[in-house]
């Protein structure tokens, strides 16, 4: 009768295992991320919103125009998110001399008057907006997060990327658009 225990206790540490080799070969990029077939294809003119910002000012997508944007959709709730947030403050910082611009949709919505804390929390400076469900549909990727779009001064999408995004593969992808 003690071998049900010791069982249980060795199944649960290779579970353990596996989940630790899984989400770090996630993060490293070793597995694949998360793609949507649905992603809108490079080349396509980026749609225009309008959405407020975290005071209840509204944001016309007309503010980027003739500007290098990278328009990231995320949420405080998710894990890979809340991960990329300082990657994407330091490149912010670097570049938004240059005109660079940087634009947050937040998808949350039980979790909204938590924002203001979260980007003071996080130092972010660059503008965060309220989604909405028509903003998704019309950049039409589905339903991950993150996803960031590449947006040139032209306004056309450059680039997509759909899950986490390190520093390094952000700076890059900045660096092309400037």
């Amino acid at each position: 009768m003690k071998k049900t225990p010791l069982l249980l206790g060795i199944v649960a540490a290779v579970v353990l295992v596996g989940t630790v080799v899984w989400y770090s070969s996630w993060r490293t990029g070793a597995l694949p991320r998360e793609e949507s077939a649905s992603a809108p294809s490079v080349g396509r003119t980026a749609p225009p919103f309008s959405l407020a910002d975290i005071n209840g000012n509204r944001v016309d997508s007309t503010q980027f125009s003739g500007k290098p944007t990278v328009i990231n959709f995320f949420a405080t709730w998710c894990p890979p998110c809340r991960e990329e947030i300082p990657g994407f403050v330091a490149v912010y910082d670097k570049y938004r001399d240059r005109g660079f611009e940087l634009v947050g949709i937040s998808l949350d919505t039980d979790t909204r008057g938590n924002l203001p804390a979260f980007m003071m929390s996080n130092r972010i400076a660059y503008r965060v907006l309220l989604g909405d469900i028509a903003t998704v549909k019309a950049f039409g990727w589905g339903s991950a997060i993150p996803v960031t779009f590449f947006v040139g001064r032209d306004g056309e999408i450059r680039n997509v990327h759909v899950g986490y995004m390190d520093r390094d593969a952000f700076d890059r992808e900045v660096q092309k658009l400037l």
